[in-house]
């Protein structure tokens, strides 16, 4: 992702634009704290966009409500439409963290419509709990 300007930074969290392909990367810890920071970022980068990128490789920790501040940037279930687009927005996440994977799993949020996880090549995104050959834990191959 090409960086561009710093959208963001208390000390805590830092929110960069990104132009190809355009987006965010998003650096730092995102909590209670950081929260308005990140919902303004969002909305100021997915204004208009009918497809967003997010780099979350250099997330130390993410609170629920920031996870699910990233998911609605989709603009699934009426949140944003200023898109133009009836169903949303795509958003594609890189560089998930393993334990945010997770958490996407456990809530149900990994299968909101428009959200894409960008998966290294030849596997399953990291924490899927699934090796590159398809096993699950315990599973002979695993």
């Amino acid at each position: 992702m090409t960086n561009g300007a710093t959208v963001y930074d208390d000390g805590v969290l830092r929110i960069t634009s990104t132009s190809n392909p355009p987006g965010l990367t998003l650096e730092g810890e995102i909590d209670e704290s950081t929260y308005p920071g990140l919902v303004q970022a969002l909305q100021t980068s997915t204004d208009g966009r009918a497809e967003v990128h997010l780099s979350l490789g250099g997330i130390r920790y993410c609170d629920l409500a920031g996870l699910r501040a990233i998911v609605r940037a989709t603009g699934v279930g009426g949140e944003d439409r200023s898109n133009g687009h009836a169903n949303g927005r795509r958003v594609v996440l890189h560089e998930v963290p393993a334990q945010l994977i997770k958490v996407l799993r456990i809530v149900g949020w990994d299968a909101t419509p428009g959200l894409a996880v960008d998966q290294p090549a030849g596997g399953s995104p990291p924490g899927s709990g699934r090796s590159p050959q398809g096993g699950t834990p315990g599973s002979p191959i695993w």
